[in-house]
């Protein structure tokens, strides 16, 4: 399976998925114009790659600013990994946040109130 690998812009966030080593990265700011027409090939590499995952996988968000929009994307893409939590598959979400970006702290807060999944928030 093909990495995605998505260059970041002003308003759209890096994305850096290797289906080889199984770690997954979205990075920077997330407010595109059209949020749907973005990360529909985030949903479908997604998809396929929970066909046959990596032993391990690791989903990193270092996300600067996400809108509301991008808030419920970020939420879909969690959430599509539970079902290989809960059939036992090695799934982590590590969530970014710098010490002095309250926003981004909380907004982290309440995803991993909301996952199933292991997730840490990890300062930077």
């Amino acid at each position: 399976m093909e990495a995605l690998i998505i260059n970041g812009t002003l308003t759209t966030p890096e994305i850096n998925f290797n289906a080889e080593s199984g770690q997954l990265l979205i990075k920077g700011m997330s407010r595109p114009e059209d949020v749907l027409s973005f990360y529909k090939p985030v949903f479908e590499w997604i998809n396929e790659y929970l066909k046959n995952p990596r032993k391990s996988t690791i989903l990193n968000f270092k996300l600067k600013y996400h809108n509301s929009a991008s808030a419920k994307i970020v939420c879909r893409i969690i959430n599509l990994f539970d079902p290989l939590y809960k059939s036992g598959g090695d799934i982590k979400v590590n969530w970014y946040y710098a010490e002095s970006d309250e926003d981004i702290f909380e907004a982290g807060e309440d995803y991993k109130s909301l996952a199933e999944v292991p997730f840490e928030l990890i300062k930077i």
